[in-house]
């Protein structure tokens, strides 16, 4: 090691004297090393990145699969009274159980209100994740205990800035959360932003408090009723397997509780809501709602960017070995005059190593700004505001590993190429360099880049083809001149009747607006992958084996299907006749 600072003070007076092939070599290098920081960004968000809670390899979620009969928010998700049971007889496997519900809430301050992403939390929320707080305290147990007796929130960290201006004085203040008042009791860690990735919280409202966070819908003692997600901390000392054994016998003892309240459930219903499976999964990272959906493209962008710095890794292997043809006579006197092979081969890799890390630090800035572009061109849908393309130390630690990396892959091969030349021929005439090996190595690395490219050109080319027939894919509906926004009347404390009024009025002054054609409205937006279901049947239709009675739905208003250029098969369109109270709509 002696040898090293000498090594780099040569290797940066080189590169300084060598412009162009420095500048092309780090360019190259910045490109394919910028891609993979970028692309990582996203995939250590979204896929690797775990809660900012205690201990959270701890963490499992509960999960079933199978059929049911009543009315889900979401699959895989409990009723309220399954949690309590949870809560109360499952200690022998964990040490703790908590429950929670991402909705969004009106939150009024000092005379303005704006919409916030809320979660309902179990009383022992906070304490089984092991998050403190920066300001004030947690909700305890003692703030789930009675039905709407219990008007406290915590405010996430980044809300509490955005918000309030990260003022202290916020604390014991009341906000209005639905037109009702709440008392602010503290500001969760910084950092910690609830347990759902794709739905990051803002506030925090006790479970008790769920008839005022969702005023159209209670159903919180309703068995047949499922919208919560529960998550569970392992026992010290028992394992998932052992935990997961031990939760099965609980759930099933549910079941039957379930069956009990159910009127409407068949023999052979029973039989097969009995052979539903239970499952824990590891939550860790968080719940995964947006994980299944974008962690295939997103490692399929991975493995095309990891080619880009293959391809880029054999350019500069290939500059490098050109560039050891004005270096022959060069290697050969410091050969001649003792140098042995390996204080060659470190100063070639000293080389590549300055070249690599100049190329990694140039990296970053390319990954910053196509971080930025590729959140503007790819489909991340909702993701999309909750991922950042500033620079993380994970990120700047894995740009320096890939870089480190690099200089092996594309200096490694070169360097112990030239480490022995042809000491009689390069003495005597420094310009036969590019003999045997050194031929055949360049020959094979532009042939490996022409494949890796064609690769990348076929994979980009397919891709195209696929974006330009989902482009061209009918949705049995009209698209174009669309305009919409969503309002929730209820949050704002407006009854059924007052929301009926409101959306009659609505539609009728949209209607009375030049250039509108028609003006509808929907509970769910369409095309945007939001989901209900509820169990349904249909008179004189029997069961058969098998079927799903468990449709997703929609709530519309008259003349949506005409607004949206939906054509009826058979049949009439809704009319004024047919108006129910509406609850969550969309025009």
């Amino acid at each position: 090691m002696e040898g090293v600072p000498s090594d780099l003070k040569f290797v940066l007076r080189s590169l300084a004297k060598s412009p162009l092939f420095t500048g092309v070599a780090v360019l190259s290098l910045a490109l394919g090393i910028g891609a993979n920081s970028a692309i990582f960004s996203l995939l250590d968000q979204v896929m690797l990145r775990s809660l900012p809670v205690k201990d959270p390899q701890q963490l499992v979620s509960l999960d079933w699969d199978g059929t049911f009969s009543g009315f889900a928010w979401d699959a895989h998700t409990f009723s309220y009274p399954m949690y309590v049971a949870f809560r109360d007889k499952a200690g022998a496997a964990f040490s703790g159980v908590i429950a929670r519900f991402g909705t969004q809430i009106d939150v009024g301050w000092k005379g303005a209100a704006e919409r916030a992403n809320a979660e309902l939390v179990s009383g022992n929320y906070f304490q089984v994740l092991g998050v403190g707080t920066a300001l004030g305290r947690a909700l305890t147990p003692g703030d789930d205990l009675a039905r709407n007796a219990e008007p406290y929130v915590v405010l996430s960290y980044g809300y509490w800035q955005k918000r309030f201006g990260g003022s202290q004085g916020v604390l014991n203040q009341t906000v209005y959360v639905n037109g009702h008042p709440m008392t602010v009791v503290g500001v969760a860690q910084r950092g910690f932003k609830g347990t759902d990735p794709g739905a990051l919280a803002e506030i925090f409202v006790p479970m008790t408090m769920k008839a005022v966070v969702t005023p159209t819908w209670d159903k919180i003692d309703d068995r047949r009723a499922i919208w919560l997600n529960i998550l569970a901390r392992l026992k010290p000392g028992v394992s998932a397997a052992q935990a997961e054994a031990a939760a099965t016998i609980l759930y099933r003892q549910e079941q039957l509780e379930d069956l009990k309240v159910n009127s409407h459930a068949t023999q052979k219903f029973r039989t097969r809501y009995l052979k539903n499976k239970f499952a824990l999964v590891e939550a860790g990272r968080g719940l995964s709602s947006i994980r299944d959906e974008f962690s295939t493209p997103l490692l399929v962008l991975m493995a095309m960017v990891g080619t880009l710095l293959l391809i880029a890794c054999g350019n500069v292997a290939n500059l490098l070995i050109a560039r050891a043809a004005a270096r022959q006579k060069e290697i050969a006197v410091r050969r001649s005059l003792g140098a042995n092979t390996l204080a060659v081969v470190r100063m070639v890799l000293t080389e590549s190593l300055v070249l690599s890390l100049a190329g990694g630090a140039l990296g970053l800035l390319v990954a910053s700004w196509s971080g930025s572009i590729l959140m503007r061109i790819l489909p991340l849908g909702t993701i999309a505001p909750l991922v950042s393309t500033a620079p993380h130390r994970r990120i700047l630690l894995f740009t320096f590993a890939v870089s480190i990396l690099t200089a092996v892959v594309f200096g490694l091969l070169p360097a112990l190429q030239i480490a022995k030349p042809d000491l009689v021929q390069a003495l005597k005439n420094e310009t036969r360099s590019v003999i045997g090996g050194q031929l055949r190595l360049r020959k094979g690395m532009v042939a490996g880049q022409v494949a890796l490219s064609l690769l990348l050109l076929i994979g980009a080319g397919l891709f195209a083809r696929s974006l330009h027939k989902l482009m061209e894919t009918a949705t049995g509906m009209r698209t174009d001149h669309i305009l919409s926004f969503s309002i929730d009347p209820s949050l704002s404390g407006y009854s059924d009747q007052k929301a009926r009024h409101l959306f009659q009025d609505l539609e009728a002054q949209f209607a009375a607006l030049p250039g509108v054609q028609a003006v509808s409205a929907a509970e769910q937006p369409l095309l945007a992958n939001n989901q209900e279901m509820d169990t349904t049947r249909a008179e004189g239709h029997p069961y058969k084996e098998g079927e799903n009675l468990n449709p997703t739905v929609n709530h519309v208003l008259p003349g949506f299907f005409s607004t949206m250029g939906i054509p009826l098969l058979a049949g009439r369109e809704f009319t004024a006749r047919d108006l129910l109270a509406p609850r969550r709509l969309r025009l």
